[in-house]
């Protein structure tokens, strides 16, 4: 009996994938488009991609640059080298081969070196990120640059590289856009809170209020910007601007208070805690710790002295 192969999975050289945008970095150029890794049968495979800065690129990645204690030099116009799976159903997030290795002009790039702790006993496959390549590109417009990629091959998966120039942003900027989006609707807290505390026929346990602290569960301070993300089912806000900040320098977005998916996009200033009758959290007393929310929206301000159990009515 004769068994028909399966046909040979088909590599486009610029596949139609699109990275998804990074909060902290504005696109300027695409210096290479999302062109797919080749694979053979080997167990390591190989590729070189070539690009060359066109002078107004080179101007901008020298007026960018500022002298760091002890003669490094930093670039916040940054070339930006990115992988991801070669996938065109929806933006994709950076996402390595394994045994990634790269070569940026015959000099080896090394990886950021933080990886997943094991789970199950497991080693789990370090997160993707972009990786700023800028020290070892030759900045001049007179030469190309070329970088050399190796990999193992996964079966079933191909994947893609890019490479960008990029302006690199601060947590205070992208804090900036963040409130230009506006604050949500209190009609849909509120509407959250109700659906909440209605009686469940089936729960031999009822709600009769639900609680939200003004302090934020990454530090421990008072809230002043409350914000969540639109995904999230709870009540419960952080602080916007030490959000931001966190993640600027470890970008994992996930929500400190139910450790689920939070990114950028996703992110909105909360309008409920801002709004009548409780108003805006700085004007109220320094010393409130957290509002209870009852049925018909009722609220009740806890203050920290009166952490017995006494509430003070707002």
């Amino acid at each position: 009996m004769n068994f028909q192969q399966p046909a040979p999975l088909i590599r486009p050289v610029q596949p139609d994938v699109e990275m998804k945008p990074l909060p902290f970095y504005d696109v300027l150029d695409v210096l290479i488009k999302p062109s797919s890794l080749g694979a053979t049968t080997t167990q390591r495979d190989n590729q070189e991609e070539y690009f060359i800065l066109k002078a107004e690129q080179v101007r901008k990645l020298f007026v960018s640059r500022e002298i760091l204690p002890g003669g490094r030099m930093n670039y916040n116009v940054q070339i930006q080298l990115r992988f991801c799976l070669s996938e065109t159903s929806c933006p994709q997030e950076d996402n390595y081969p394994n045994s990634l290795a790269i070569k940026v002009n015959d000099k080896l790039f090394r990886l950021p070196g933080y990886a997943l702790p094991p789970k199950n006993g497991m080693e789990q496959k370090s997160p993707g990120r972009a990786l700023n390549i800028t020290s070892l590109v030759k900045r001049t417009s007179s030469v190309p640059n070329k970088i050399s990629v190796t990999w193992a091959p996964e079966i079933g998966k191909i994947y893609s590289m890019s490479v960008y120039l990029v302006r690199q942003l601060t947590s205070h900027l992208v804090l900036q856009r963040l409130t230009m989006k506006g604050t949500s609707n209190p009609d849909h807290s509120r509407a959250q809170i109700k659906e909440k505390l209605t009686a469940d026929p089936d729960s031999e346990v009822a709600i009769t209020s639900l609680r939200v602290s003004l302090m934020c569960p990454l530090g421990k301070m008072r809230l002043t910007l409350p914000c969540r993300a639109v995904t999230c089912s709870h009540l419960q806000c952080f602080d916007a601007a030490l959000y931001l900040q966190m993640n600027e320098k470890k970008p994992t977005w996930l929500c400190p208070v139910c450790d689920k998916k939070a990114a950028y996009e996703s992110l909105i200033i909360d309008g409920t805690w801002g709004s009548t009758p409780v108003r805006h959290l700085r004007g109220l007393p320094q010393t409130a710790a957290s509002i209870h929310a009852y049925p018909h929206c009722h609220y009740l301000i806890q203050m920290l002295s009166n952490l017995n159990g006494e509430v003070v009515k707002q």
